[in-house]
């Protein structure tokens, strides 16, 4: 069983690994921060010592170089790495996305919403790990076979919040 973050998407306690969906981290570069003249870099989580061995996890994490657009074969991601590397709106899709962006980027009530979401979702996220902490660190006393100070240790909580709990 596995346990993560809620807001992220990814299994609630004590869900079955195998219900984990299929996650995608796009990161939209400028340059080439590999320096292997790629345009796009695909990663899985894998083992260290064996590549062959992927973790299953469902999770990728693509690197688009943007400025290398003209080497893209699928025309649709061509086309949005174009207008990151461009400004450039060669098609109605482009235009009616580059109308957005701007209204978006124009609105500060848009951007405001924008950046308090961000905000809002690190504090939910620190919150949610200060109560798996907690969590862990009831356990440990309830079993009664550690002291405060190596329960500290373990969970990464003070000694005063585990004796306050």
């Amino acid at each position: 069983m596995i346990s993560k973050c809620r807001w992220l998407g990814a299994l609630v306690k004590g869900a079955d690994y195998e219900e984990l969906q299929e996650k995608y981290i796009l990161f939209i570069c400028p340059n080439d921060i590999f320096h292997k003249e790629k345009a796009i870099y695909k990663f899985q989580n894998r083992e260290e010592c064996d590549p062959n061995i992927l973790l299953g996890d469902l999770c990728c994490k693509n690197f688009y170089i943007f400025k290398k657009y003209s080497e893209m074969d699928d025309k649709a991601t061509r086309e949005y790495m174009q207008y990151f590397a461009t400004k450039k709106c060669e098609s109605e899709k482009m235009k009616r996305i580059h109308e957005l962006v701007e209204k978006y980027r124009m609105d500060p009530a848009a951007r405001k919403a924008y950046m308090t979401l961000e905000q809002e979702l690190n504090i939910r996220c620190k919150k949610l790990i200060k109560e798996e902490k907690q969590r862990i660190a009831k356990a440990l006393v309830a079993q009664g076979k550690l002291t405060v100070s190596e329960i500290a240790e373990i969970s990464g909580l003070s000694p005063e919040e585990i004796k306050a709990l």
